[in-house]
């Protein structure tokens, strides 16, 4: 009977101990399962932001996110050198942004689109029968890829509304420039062969050295990019963590600008400071700047700042830092000065007390009108109003490369857009719609000056550049920013 009891009572617990693992098992798989729908709920959340924001998060990265690939591909060595990978991530941000409805097209700007599309058409016919290069200077089928790229650029822009990137364009663009910008300035600390005066930029060499250093040009414009949307998101960002995060995002990007030592994106920085505070401050704004600097606070930060820089200057490991940033300013404004008042005959014996790229582009410059004369003498009409040809010759400076290698007619069509674009971003920056179209202004500002001083004019980032400006460069109905759905989009 005893031994009946216990296997009844081993049976019972048996039982209760199977229940047990039983309602644990399902208690488990409820758990799992509950789990497994957080999960996807909030991966469906973050798939409906992506997709809310995609186009915003595409064209940002598109237009200021060079530095970073240039940091993945050389800072870390992802894909050394590599043309495609950079290219690759190029477009693959802009098809990010490619519209779910491509039948419905927006309205642009139709005189800058129209000559958009005719120096499309004239790059890509000239590209087939008048390139005089090819072979050794043009590479064909790059160039075909470069103008495909603007062309498909040009229909992406279209299906993009206004509404779209009005309210987070400029976020993102400022995300991406200060991502940017910090991973240069981590590549220079890290970085045994640089020193303090030395133009920064990632190198293109295999062993991380100076003497291969690559474009400062580039993390300067995305700097200025990212100063200019910090600055406009100043004007009606009220949180005091958000200002202070964009205030101290502008400041690394200013050291940024100053730290590539590229002087024409330091130029265009000190024309959008200058025009910025000219279009926003007001009479009575500067009445009570000058108020309060005169009050006993003004005076206390006064001397504050004087202390500052007096013990700086003191201080001998700092004043060595100051004399070699004056030494740097001096000596590039005084090269670039030199190159403008030298003439072609004597650039050479001054070469070394000029600006390579400066002197060189006022040789070519020289040439350019040189040839001009010579056409103009022999009566070759044709080179006049039809050019030399498709990357006929490296000038440096995309409106003078421009006139001698598609004539008078792809000048022609260069100016007109610039005039069009120049005409509507004045009065966007004095009378700005909202805060986009003001920074889409400004943007181009960048553009402008360098497309005088620096690169050839055939790039696809600088034609999708003059695209997206003239998507958007309209004549909006005067209505508030708050009701901008109401507006051409």
């Amino acid at each position: 009977m005893l031994e009946i009891a216990s296997n009844l009572r081993n049976f019972k617990a048996q039982i209760i101990k199977n229940q047990t693992i039983n309602y644990n098992y399902q208690n488990r798989e409820v758990y799992l399962h509950k789990k497994s729908i957080e999960m996807f709920i909030y991966l469906d959340w973050l798939f409906n932001k992506f997709n809310k924001y995609r186009q915003s998060i595409g064209l940002s990265f598109f237009f200021a996110g060079l530095p970073l690939v240039y940091f993945l591909r050389d800072g870390l060595k992802l894909a050394q050198g590599s043309t495609a990978f950079t290219a690759g991530i190029a477009i693959l941000s802009l098809l990010i942004a490619f519209p779910l409805n491509p039948k419905k097209l927006y309205q642009p700007n139709t005189i800058g689109y129209l000559m958009c599309i005719l120096y499309g058409i004239m790059a890509l016919a000239y590209l087939a029968a008048y390139a005089p290069n090819r072979g050794w200077f043009t590479n064909t089928p790059i160039e075909i890829g470069n103008q495909l790229v603007f062309l498909t650029a040009m229909f992406i822009f279209a299906g993009i509304s206004i509404n779209t990137l009005k309210s987070s364009f400029l976020y993102f663009t400022l995300v991406f420039c200060v991502l940017g910008g910090i991973s240069l300035l981590y590549y220079i600390a890290r970085n045994p062969a640089y020193m303090f005066g030395m133009r920064a930029a990632i190198s293109f060499g295999d062993e991380g050295g100076m003497a291969s250093m690559g474009n400062p040009h580039i993390y300067a414009k995305s700097a200025y990019i990212g100063i200019v949307a910090g600055m406009i998101l100043l004007r009606s960002e009220a949180r005091i963590l958000w200002r202070t995060a964009i205030i101290g995002s502008v400041l690394i990007l200013i050291v940024v600008v100053g730290l590539c030592q590229a002087m024409a994106m330091i130029l265009i920085t000190g024309i959008f400071f200058f025009l910025y505070f000219v279009s926003n401050i007001k009479a009575n704004t500067i009445y009570k700047g000058l108020k309060w600097l005169m009050s006993w606070r003004g005076f206390v930060i006064f001397l504050l700042l004087a202390y500052i820089g007096f013990s700086l200057w003191n201080n001998v490991y700092y004043r060595q830092y100051f004399i070699v940033a004056f030494d740097i300013i001096g000596d590039r404004l005084g090269k670039i000065i030199t190159s403008f008042f030298t003439d072609s005959d004597s650039v050479s014996k001054v070469k070394a007390a000029v600006d390579d790229s400066a002197s060189t582009r006022v040789v070519n410059i020289t040439q350019v009108f040189t040839n001009l004369s010579k056409n103009v003498e022999n009566g070759n009409w044709f080179l006049i109003f039809f050019g030399h040809g498709y990357q006929g010759y490296y000038v440096d400076s995309p409106f003078i490369e421009m006139f001698h290698d598609l004539g008078v007619i792809g000048f022609s069509i260069f100016a007109i857009l610039h005039l069009i674009i120049l005409k509507w971003i004045w009065k966007e920056i004095f009378h700005p719609t909202c805060d986009f179209t003001l920074m889409v202004a400004y943007f181009f500002l960048a553009t402008f000056i360098q497309n005088f001083t620096m690169g050839m004019p055939y790039d696809y980032g600088r034609w999708c550049t003059l695209a997206f400006v003239a998507r958007f460069a309209l004549d909006y109905k005067k209505v508030p920013v708050t009701n901008i759905s109401m507006m051409k989009a």
